[in-house]
């Protein structure tokens, strides 16, 4: 063998160990990041336990006291006479309520039913006066038409000044 052919295989040969030194200390910064990220779980577990163990022991206290609340607290005793007793005052009540306003109520509903029927006779005849004028005020509107052809015309007396049908405009 000779030397001369023997770089290019010791060439591949250090490439080969020097990636063989990368993948070794690849592996051992992995292992080291799993170690401490081990430990942070650990840690935070912990923490979480006994947060939770925290959270429990003052609900188990709250439920306690609350407890502890109920059992000092009077028990009512539900006595349906009374509701009986106000029933009947309430319908005595309601009764003479409508013995007294009951024919107060009847006249009112009466009155109003005859206003009703006058609002009635007042809109029609309200009605009727509108119709009206609209026919005297287009009345006026063709008299006012005559009068100034009468004026140009000249028929009518000199010191006339009446004017019809300009009303609204």
């Amino acid at each position: 063998m000779d030397l001369k052919n023997m770089k290019a295989p010791i060439g591949i040969i250090v490439v080969i160990v020097a990636q063989a030194f990368g993948i070794i200390w690849y592996v051992a910064q992995l292992d080291s990041t799993v170690k401490g990220l081990d430990s942070s779980v650990a840690t935070i577990q912990k923490s979480v336990a006994d947060t939770d163990i925290a959270v429990l022991q003052a609900e188990v206290d709250n439920l306690k006291s609350l407890v502890d609340q109920l059992k000092n607290t009077e028990i009512e005793t539900f006595d349906p006479t009374e509701v009986s007793n106000s029933l009947t005052e309430l319908e005595t009540k309601v009764t003479w309520m409508m013995d007294d306003w009951g024919p107060k109520i009847t006249n009112v509903n009466t009155e109003l039913d005859d206003l009703d029927d006058r609002l009635s006779d007042i809109e029609t005849v309200q009605a009727i006066i509108d119709n009206e004028m609209r026919t005297i005020m287009a009345d006026h509107h063709g008299f006012a038409n005559v009068l100034a052809e009468l004026q140009k015309s000249g028929i009518l007396p000199s010191g006339e000044t009446r004017q019809y049908g300009s009303y609204g405009d």
